[in-house]
């Protein structure tokens, strides 16, 4: 019984002290072998990369189909201004104004009626692309939201305004149907 005890005891502190033989892996005892130690010292050393997720999707031009509550509709994100000029819109500093112009096209059954800046954004490499009110030029904001009262077989084109800061990149374009109560769909870019 007391060797049995003597060999438990051994076992036990060559368990918590590691043994002296050649290291194969990290340790998975108590004691941290110095290749684990170290592995974790580079891990926290390094820096995290943050890069923006390319969105899957076809480029800007390209037509999608996506459902809606009681229709389904054909979206096409025809053209991206990117920085958009002369539209009048209040920028901050260090921000720039992009215009996506849209056809929207209900392809049936039932009617379609939402918000273009509820239903339209942009995907940028950083930041948050925001809806903004441009009283003039190509991208003009209308009185009545093109995206309203759409019946089945008609289409609707118009455009929004979104400000972005300066130094992010525009990497896409996304249209959620109903404000994202439905199908989402995503176009990669502007149009190069």
């Amino acid at each position: 019984m007391t060797s049995v005890v003597s060999l438990v005891g051994v076992c036990m502190i060559v368990a918590a002290c590691g043994s002296s033989g050649p290291s194969t892996g990290p340790s998975t005892t108590a004691g941290t072998s110095t290749q684990s130690a170290s592995a974790g010292q580079r891990k926290k050393s390094r820096k995290p990369r943050h890069r923006a997720a390319r969105p899957v999707g076809p480029r800007v031009g390209a037509t999608q189909r996506v459902k809606a509550q009681g229709t389904k509709l054909s979206i096409t994100v025809s053209r991206v201004i990117d920085p958009l000029k002369d539209s009048g819109a209040t920028l901050l500093p260090g921000t720039r104004a992009v215009g996506v112009f849209v056809r929207i096209v209900n392809d049936g059954p039932g009617g379609y009626d939402s918000s273009s800046t509820g239903d339209i954004s942009i995907i940028p490499s950083s930041g948050v692309g925001s809806p903004a009110y441009a009283p003039k030029g190509a991208c003009q904001t209308p009185l009545q939201d093109f995206d309203n009262a759409i019946g089945p077989g008609e289409n609707r084109d118009g455009c929004v305004a979104f400000t972005l800061n300066t130094g992010a990149k525009l990497v896409g374009e996304r249209f959620s149907a109903d404000g994202g109560g439905a199908g989402i769909v995503k176009w990669r870019g502007p149009k190069k």
